[in-house]
């Protein structure tokens, strides 16, 4: 092995054994999102939609958290917040990821965990997941 291949091997963050689902229309932001999750080491799955996102739940994925913008083509995130298949998934804790103003009694009302207003760094994105997910990496 080079030596230099060992020190790559070293800098990279260890594989973390959760899933975090990005829910995301907007593929840029969703592939900049995806990739710095898993530059992070995190498992991470991702929806263009609110019915991608069913189907994958629907299918057996067990996300620790789904970060989700509202505003997505055919069924909003809203409509993915009150899913009898979200629930079916274990009812993982839902950020949601939006420009839009959210009245923070609604967002409790449908229980959702935490709100992420866009734009935001990459930082507290991180941040915002690790303290999600913390107790189960």
């Amino acid at each position: 092995m080079e030596p230099g291949a060992r020190a790559d091997v070293a800098r990279r963050p260890p594989e973390r054994r959760v899933h975090v689902l990005v829910v995301e229309d907007d593929e840029r932001l969703r592939m900049l999102l995806v990739r710095h999750l898993g530059r992070s080491g995190f498992r991470v799955a991702e929806a263009a939609s609110g019915e991608e996102a069913e189907a994958k739940l629907a299918d057996g994925l067990r996300p620790a958290l789904v970060l989700l913008d509202l505003n997505l083509p055919g069924e909003t995130g809203w409509a993915l917040l009150r899913s009898e298949t979200l629930a079916a998934a274990g009812r993982p804790p839902v950020v949601i990821t939006t420009a839009t103003a959210v009245s923070p009694k609604r967002l409790r009302e449908l229980g959702v965990a935490g709100y992420l207003p866009k734009p935001f760094s990459l930082e507290t994105l991180l941040a915002t997941v690790e303290r999600f997910v913390g107790a189960r990496l």
